[in-house]
């Protein structure tokens, strides 16, 4: 071996020797039964009992959201886009395009409510949801996709 690589080798050797970790004289014994507490997060302004009611409280309204099929995130009860093209093709629903000025226009009389697009107006595709409107016919497709969708 020339002095060269003795030189390296030992550089090399003092060099990852720094990386070690010390004995365990040094260092004190880690016990593997230590207790750690365990502390709830609580938002500043509530008390723990306040943050509790807090959390049931949402977990109640994110409970009542579910079948958003039904009413829609937007609170209008939907149809199937199937159901809409079935009674497109029948002659029995049209493209609904929104209403301007619609508040307006119902006040003055110029609108009735069925006229303003169940979206818009957030109530329901059959008009079901305004007093003395002609209700629109469901097809069986309706029915299907009412009781739970398709599957």
């Amino acid at each position: 071996m020339t002095k060269q690589s003795v030189i390296l080798t030992l550089a090399f050797v003092a060099f990852t020797d720094a990386f070690n970790q010390p004995p365990s004289s040094i260092s004190p014994p880690i016990s593997k039964s230590s207790s750690t507490a365990l502390f709830e997060y609580i938002p500043t302004g509530f008390t723990k009992e306040s943050w509790a009611k807090f959390k049931g409280d949402e977990a109640k309204k994110k409970a009542a959201q579910k079948n958003l099929g039904r009413l829609g995130p937007k609170g209008f009860q939907s149809r199937s886009f199937q159901s809409f093209q079935e009674a497109l093709e029948r002659g029995e629903a049209a493209h609904l395009m929104p209403v301007e000025n619609a508040k307006k226009r119902l006040a003055s009389g110029e609108l009735k409510m069925e006229d303003i697009p169940y979206m818009q107006r957030g109530g329901a595709w059959d008009n079901s949801d305004v007093k003395g409107a002609k209700r629109k016919n469901w097809l069986a497709s309706d029915k299907t996709y009412a009781g739970g969708g398709y599957k």
